[in-house]
C-alpha cells in the first residue's frame, strides 16, 4: 500500500510531463506556422509593395510615351512602343494591340510582339468577328486560363493550340471601345490568373487614354497647320506673283531632303516649315510687299525682319516648336553674310538650308514685277555661282541631282 503511494505521485509526475511536453510541441508547431505563416504574408506584402511600385513606374513610363510622341504622334510606332512595355510588364511571349481602322471599319494590329509579319500585315478582323472582335464588341475582357480545357473554345477535334493561355481586353474611352489590348503564352508555361487580368485592364485605360489623347493632339496640330497654311495662301493672295510658291518650295524641300535620307519624321518637319517659311510677311504691309520698283534701304530692312516675325508666329505652339529655327533661319548664309543671326556654314540648321536652296530656285524661276522669271538653265547657273557663298555647296549638288532626275522622269 505504502508502495503504491509511492508510485501514484510518481505516474502523476510523469503525466504531468507527458501533457506539458506535447503541449510544449503543440505550442511550437504552432509558434513555427505562425511564423511561416507571418514570413509569408511579409513575403506577400513586400512583393505586392514591388508590384504596385513597379506598376506606378510602368504607367508613368507610358505617360512619357504619350507626351514625347506628340512631337510627331504616328499611331503605329506609339502602339507598337506600348505593346512592348506591357508584354514585358505581363511577362508573356506574344502581345497585340488592335485598334479600328477608321476608314476601313476592320480591326488591325497597330503593334505587336512576338507574330509572325504575315499575321501582323493580313489580319483584318470584323467587329464580333474572333476573340478579339467580340471583346471589342461587348466592351468585356475574354480571360482565358487553358484553351484546351475551357469549354467555350473546345474543339472537336484534338487540335493543339499555339496560344493555351490568354487575355484580351477592351481599349475604353469613356463609353466608347477604340480597340483591343491583348496578351498570350505567359513565360514558363504558367497560366494567366485573375491578378493578371486585373492588372491589364489598369494598364488598358491608361493605353486607350494616351491613345486618345494622341490623336486628339494629332488632330489639332493638323488644324493648327491647316490654319498657317491658310494664312500663307492668304499671304500669297496678296501678292499674284507668289501664287504657289509655298508649294513649289516644299516640293523641293522635300525632294533634297529625301536624297539625304533624312529619317521620315524630319523630312516632314522640312516640308511643314518650308510650306510656312514666309509667313512672317504678314507683318509686312503692302506697300512694301507690292512695290513694283527697287526698295529703299529702309524699307529692304522691314523685308528683312520677316524671318523673326514668322519664328514668333510660330514659336509658341508646341508641337511647331521644331518648325522656327528653319523659318527664323532660311536666310541665313552659307559664307555668315545672311540674316537674322549671321549663322555660318553648319551652324545654320540643315532645314533651313534646303529651304534656303529651294526658296531661291522657285524665286529665279517665277516672274516678279520688277523683272522676267530665268530660264531653268540659267538658274542652276546662279546656284553653282553661290556654291561655298551664298548656299551649302553639297546640298546645291543634291538638288541639281534632283532636278536632273525630274528631267529624266
Amino acid at each position: 500500500m505504502n508502495g503504491c503511494i509511492l508510485i501514484l505521485p510518481l505516474i502523476v509526475s510523469v503525466m504531468a510531463i507527458f501533457v506539458f511536453y506535447i503541449s510544449h510541441r503543440r505550442i511550437l508547431r504552432e509558434r513555427r506556422n505562425y511564423e511561416r505563416s507571418f514570413l509569408e504574408k511579409e513575403r506577400e506584402l513586400r512583393k505586392y509593395h514591388e508590384d504596385l511600385k513597379f506598376l506606378q513606374s510602368f504607367l508613368k513610363g507610358l505617360r512619357s510615351i504619350g507626351i514625347t510622341t506628340r512631337v510627331s504622334p504616328d499611331i503605329r510606332e506609339l502602339c507598337q512602343i506600348i505593346i512592348e512595355k506591357v508584354t514585358k510588364l505581363m511577362k508573356t511571349e506574344i502581345g497585340s494591340l488592335m485598334l479600328l481602322n477608321p476608314e476601313t471599319n476592320l480591326l488591325e494590329i497597330y503593334g505587336s510582339v512576338g507574330l509572325d509579319e504575315e499575321i501582323v500585315r493580313t489580319t483584318k478582323l470584323k467587329i464580333g468577328e474572333g476573340i478579339a472582335g467580340r471583346v471589342f464588341l461587348e466592351g468585356e475582357p475574354i480571360f482565358c486560363a487553358d484553351i484546351e480545357k475551357d469549354p467555350r473554345f473546345m474543339r472537336k477535334a484534338n487540335v493543339k493550340y499555339y496560344s493555351k493561355s490568354f487575355i484580351s481586353v477592351p481599349l475604353r474611352v469613356g463609353d466608347r471601345v477604340i480597340g483591343v489590348l491583348n496578351v498570350n503564352n505567359k513565360e514558363k508555361m504558367q497560366e494567366f490568373n485573375q491578378t493578371d487580368l486585373e492588372l491589364l485592364a489598369i494598364v488598358a485605360d491608361e493605353v486607350a487614354a494616351i491613345i486618345e489623347n494622341t490623336r486628339l493632339y494629332s488632330r489639332m496640330r493638323e488644324m493648327y497647320i491647316g490654319t498657317i497654311k491658310a494664312l500663307a495662301h492668304a499671304l500669297e493672295a496678296r501678292d499674284p506673283y507668289y501664287q504657289g510658291h509655298s508649294e513649289r518650295v516644299a516640293r523641293y524641300s522635300v525632294e533634297i531632303a529625301r536624297k539625304l535620307g533624312l529619317p521620315q519624321e524630319q523630312i516632314e518637319n522640312v516640308r511643314r516649315a518650308a510650306l510656312i517659311h514666309d509667313i512672317g510677311k504678314i507683318g509686312v504691309p503692302d506697300t512694301i510687299l507690292l512695290k513694283p520698283d527697287q526698295l529703299t534701304k529702309k524699307e529692304w530692312e522691314i523685308i528683312r525682319e520677316h524671318p523673326e516675325i514668322g519664328e514668333e508666329l510660330i514659336k509658341p505652339i508646341d508641337f511647331l516648336e521644331n518648325l522656327s529655327p528653319m523659318i527664323r533661319s532660311h536666310h541665313e548664309r552659307w559664307d555668315g553674310l545672311g540674316y537674322p543671326d549671321g549663322l555660318k556654314g553648319e551652324e545654320i540648321p540643315i532645314g533651313a538650308r534646303i529651304i534656303a536652296i529651294a526658296d531661291a530656285y522657285d524665286s529665279m524661276t517665277s516672274s516678279r514685277p520688277y523683272r522676267e522669271a530665268l530660264n531653268k538653265e540659267k538658274a542652276i547657273e546662279e546656284l553653282k555661282k553661290e556654291k561655298g557663298r551664298q548656299f551649302d555647296p553639297h546640298l546645291v549638288d543634291v538638288f541639281l541631282e534632283v532636278l536632273k532626275e525630274e528631267v529624266e522622269r
